[in-house]
């Protein structure tokens, strides 16, 4: 996704902005950056999101994700006692080292992502060769990619999320409304650039909404969408 301006860092606001109004809808974010200085001024800024954060690993487990038998409560209670997985409660899933995903995590991820129970995947990407990335199945749920490896610290700035504002654009996103004329200019657009999956063009939209609605507005606008796609 782009987002207004020029500069690679107003793009990083914005978005964690439109995320911070609708993470589950966005699905998340596809960061690509090596671990440093200006990597840990976005992922200081998540904890401003309305999720809490859990922390993931490219070799985390089913038991860990999806919950196990805690065998020791087991057999001090004589009765079942269930360990609750990382995936049983809505959160932000922070993966760093996601280049490193495995098809079978990547799966299971988007699943998770998919049925709507609220969660939203904050994906670090550090691979440093192009090969090295995250796996599509991810990458074509999450709305907002940033590239960030040839980002000088001295463009950054400390984010700071509004969440009296945040909140009120959460509340208005419900109202807003797309107009059918908005609605054609996207699909054409998608036709013109080649886009076969449908979700690109649903996740642009839903950005349109959540920015329109950061802006204030009522109704979808051409700069809401140009900024979305």
């Amino acid at each position: 996704m782009s987002l207004p301006d020029n500069s690679v860092w107003t793009r990083v606001e914005v978005g964690l902005n439109a995320l911070a109004v609708d993470p589950v809808g966005l699905g998340g974010l596809w960061l690509r950056a090596r671990s440093g200085p200006v990597r840990d001024r976005v992922t200081e800024a998540l904890g401003g999101l309305p999720l809490p954060l859990k922390r993931l690993h490219p070799s985390i487990g089913d038991d860990q994700l999806f919950g196990s038998i805690d065998l020791t409560a087991t057999l001090s209670s004589g009765k079942l006692v269930e360990r609750a997985g990382i995936l049983a409660e809505p959160a932000v899933l922070v993966l760093p080292m996601a280049e490193r995903t495995q098809p079978g995590l990547a799966a299971r991820l988007a699943g998770a992502l998919d049925q709507g129970t609220g969660h939203c995947l904050i994906a670090l990407d550090e691979g440093a060769e192009p090969g090295e990335t995250l796996p599509e199945a991810l990458t074509d749920r999450l709305a907002l990619h940033v590239d960030l490896d040839a980002l000088p610290w001295g463009e950054t700035d400390r984010i700071v999320l509004d969440q009296t504002a945040l909140a009120a654009a959460r509340d208005r996103l419900p109202r807003i409304r797309v107009s059918a004329s908005v609605l054609e200019d996207l699909t054409l657009l998608a036709v013109r650039l080649g886009v076969h999956s449908l979700r690109a063009p649903m996740l642009a939209l839903r950005t349109a909404r959540t920015l329109a609605a950061i802006a204030g507005n009522d109704e979808v606008g051409v700069d809401d969408l140009t900024a979305a796609v």
